[in-house]
């Protein structure tokens, strides 16, 4: 009689993910190599606007409730989405997802709408993220620079879906950037937890991922709402586009991608495992 206990659905995806790695990567690595030499200023313009409407609202919104207020669908989305994060992930998977997302409208904020900024900014971002991967023993080192270069690949996608409904894409490629650095941040750390836990590499990775299910895809809903709502999304066709798009990038790419990151040093030499002991109550005895 075989006890083990058999891998649901969702796990059995993610290891078919991780056999077919490769090949992931090399669809990524030639559709994002399309997507730059076929429409590069279109994929650029996306941070550009993204800053400009970004710094146009916090120049025309006054006091943090005006704030609130005119993107109060949005944080709602924020809210819900590091409460999963925390409930699902753990407190330090909310926290680096709070860190990403203050970190990517940061970096909105510094880009300012300039012409000339989009291009450093990003080479600066790949090369401290090359730098982290190869050096720095920590879980988010090795989800970083698979995340930038899956980025990219988002982008264009964001890009065509957008462009097939004649919408902007800048706004929603803000909004997605943030939430996508976010679940590639807490994923980092809920797989490092794992590791350190003595978990081997795919384990952790599939693991994380199959734990981080519900703030994923759940969060990308509340988000796509969010912005349809917020910010004057058409239609729904083009916010279940999106989810999709979002889905497979995660699932598909990014996390396959990134189980190419030097995960093994962060193992723990010995597994721990959790035993709880039971305590078995003695039988009663009869009386005479």
């Amino acid at each position: 009689m075989d006890l083990r206990e058999k891998p649901g659905k969702v796990q059995t995806f993610l290891e078919w993910m991780l056999r077919f790695r490769l090949i992931a990567l090399v669809v990524m690595v030639i559709a994002t190599v399309s997507f730059v030499a076929t429409g590069w200023q279109e994929i650029v313009s996306l941070p550009i606007g993204s800053s400009e409407a970004f710094g146009m609202w916090l120049a025309e919104t006054e006091g943090a409730k005006a704030l609130w207020e005119s993107a109060r669908y949005l944080g709602v989305a924020s809210i819900a989405c590091v409460v999963m994060f925390i409930v699902f992930g753990g407190v330090r998977a909310g926290v680096a997802s709070v860190v990403a997302m203050l970190l990517s409208f940061a970096g909105l904020y510094v880009l300012g709408g300039a012409e000339s900024m989009p291009l450093p900014m990003f080479g600066i971002f790949a090369l401290v993220a090359i730098v982290m991967f190869i050096f720095v023993k920590l879980s988010v080192a090795c989800a970083l620079f698979p995340f930038a270069l899956s980025w990219l690949f988002l982008s264009g996608i964001l890009e065509i879906v957008s462009s097939k409904f004649d919408a902007s894409a800048s706004l929603v490629w803000g909004a997605h950037s943030a939430f996508a650095f976010a679940c590639a941040m807490a994923f980092a750390v809920v797989a490092g937890k794992h590791l350190a836990a003595g978990v081997p590499q795919a384990g952790a990775l599939v693991k994380a991922a199959k734990q981080l299910l519900v703030p994923v895809l759940v969060g990308a809903l509340l988000l796509i709402a969010a912005v349809t709502y917020d910010m004057g999304t058409p239609n729904w066709i083009y916010g279940v586009l999106q989810f999709v798009a979002y889905a497979v990038w995660f699932y598909v790419f990014f996390f396959s991608i990134s189980s190419f990151g030097p995960w093994e040093r962060l193992r723990s030499g010995s597994r721990r495992v959790e035993m709880k002991d039971k305590k078995k109550k003695a039988p009663a005895k009869k009386k005479k």
